[in-house]
């Protein structure tokens, strides 16, 4: 989430790979031995790469709140949940939506987490089509 936020402010027109390594470089302080970098860099892509389709469905569910609006910490979490509601069906739908909440509750401000909540589930009710037959 960090990496997506910091990204944002730099005005986001380079790559978002590239961003990352500068990113790491900058923040040696930062603990990154836990992660799992692969994934990291699939999910900033992912992110990246489908950001209309995204922030539609980010913006269709938060009813009467356009994305100009939210908070960009709860954005950017809205943001990668939901890609990995979207495109990642090893990732179970309650974790995606769990870690986000987690996450806006320690980073967002105090309604954050049953917003987030609120918003991601409605995705997963409504646009989650996993182990479904067409």
């Amino acid at each position: 989430m960090k990496i997506l936020y910091a990204y944002r402010f730099e005005d986001g027109s380079q790559d978002i790979i590239e961003f990352y390594k500068k990113f790491r470089e900058l923040n040696q302080d930062e603990d990154f031995k836990d992660i799992d970098e692969e994934y990291l860099k699939k999910l900033l892509k992912g992110v990246i790469q489908n950001q209309q389709r995204i922030d539609s469905l980010i913006e269709k569910y938060s009813k009467d709140w356009p994305l100009s609006r939210l908070p960009m910490v709860e954005l950017e979490l809205m943001r990668m949940a939901v890609y990995e509601l979207l495109f990642e069906e090893e990732v179970p739908v309650s974790v995606a939506i769990d870690e986000a909440v987690d996450l806006s509750n320690i980073f967002g401000i105090e309604k954050a987490p049953s917003f987030v909540n609120g918003i991601l589930g409605r995705i997963a009710a409504n646009e989650v089509k996993r182990g479904q037959k067409s």
